[in-house]
């Protein structure tokens, strides 16, 4: 199993496992399986900023998904800290007590326009959730939605508008007005400003790093785009093939990434400095196929660095120089790679 990061955590994520089967044409039986996320362990602080990156396919969004309740489980755990500080078993919960656990984890999704209903009115789409999960009064709701109106930079007079009246950026902050109405203390973001234009993502992240401090609030930000996580993220996770290869603080693994297929993802960030002569690290081949994974390392086939043990042992997320550095590679301790000094 792999390692967990210490301590008690209003989070924590463990040998988490989603394998959804192959069906042959013939009687449709199971010719085996594609393991999207396979034995993931993290945990997340209350308050804190978590990124998961990775290419698309890793399992990023299924696991943020399985995260939020959207997705059942094959195996594993998911324990989340109630108010009360006691530990629920997420991966069991029906009924009631999974609208309780729902109403402390919700989303914000990737298409702002798609995810708002075009037949509600801005106050009735924040609403939904108060009337879902709560038993406030119509008032108390009423409230509610033109005060977070005002926390996520929108007017009150937007509250009877439709989704088609808003800018992207505008539509964005609608869906996280909607992810806090009933007071969540975990947010899971997926992609949620790969589909708004560059000049709108600085507003929308600088709007969740002031929501999380102030309602201490904590985010897992799900992106293939590094760049936009470093300026969000205080730790990040990076995911390949179902499984995190490694774990660090965001400043740390940009200066000092530890495995390979970080060091690629670094090295493929634009620079803004007209004299940088580093290149972009070229991966050959493709993604593992979740489906048909490689013996050993999940990374092998694509990696520079790769020796006979990579093609033969599955490497651990282990701790290597300190324990809140976790790294899934058998040279880690060996490896000098390049990292990323973004400003």
């Amino acid at each position: 199993m792999a390692h967990v990061e210490s301590g008690r955590p209003l989070l924590a994520v463990t040998d988490l496992k989603k394998h959804y089967p192959i069906r042959g044409s013939l009687l449709k039986r199971s010719r085996g399986s594609v393991r999207a996320v396979d034995g993931v362990s993290f945990a997340v602080k209350a308050g804190e900023r978590f990124g998961l990156v990775g290419e698309s396919g890793c399992g990023k969004t299924t696991l943020g998904r399985m995260i939020a309740g959207a997705h059942s489980a094959t195996g594993g755990r998911i324990t989340f800290e109630a108010q009360d500080g006691a530990p629920i078993e997420v991966t069991q919960l029906r009924g009631a007590a999974l609208r309780r656990y729902l109403a402390q984890t919700q989303m914000v999704f990737q298409d702002p326009y798609s995810s708002l209903n075009p037949r509600r009115t801005v106050m009735q789409i924040v609403e939904e959730p108060m009337i879902c999960l709560t038993d406030w009064d119509a008032e108390r709701r009423k409230a509610r939605v033109l005060r977070l109106l005002d926390d996520v930079g929108l007017d009150h007079r937007h509250a009877h508008r439709y989704p088609h009246a808003f800018s992207g950026g505008q539509r964005q902050r609608i869906g996280i007005a909607r992810a806090l109405a009933v007071g969540p203390r975990l947010l899971v973001c997926d992609e949620a400003v790969s589909a708004l234009d560059v000049s709108i993502r600085g507003q929308i992240i600088n709007l969740l790093r002031d929501l999380s401090a102030k309602l201490d609030l904590a985010i897992i930000f799900v992106s293939h785009d590094l760049g936009v996580v470093r300026h969000l993220c205080q730790r990040i996770a990076v995911m390949y093939a179902g499984r995190l290869v490694e774990i660090a603080a965001s400043a740390r693994l940009f200066e000092a990434p530890r495995h390979p297929y970080t060091e690629a993802l670094l090295s493929a960030i634009p620079s803004v400095d007209p004299d940088a002569t580093l290149r972009p690290i070229i991966l050959d081949g493709d993604v593992a196929d979740p489906g048909e994974r490689p013996a050993g390392c999940s990374f092998h086939p694509r990696c520079r660095y790769a020796q006979d043990i990579c093609r033969r042992k599955d490497p651990p997320l282990r701790a290597v120089g300190t324990e809140a550095h976790l790294v899934a590679c058998h040279f880690a301790e060996d490896l000098h790679l390049r990292g990323n000094r973004m400003r």
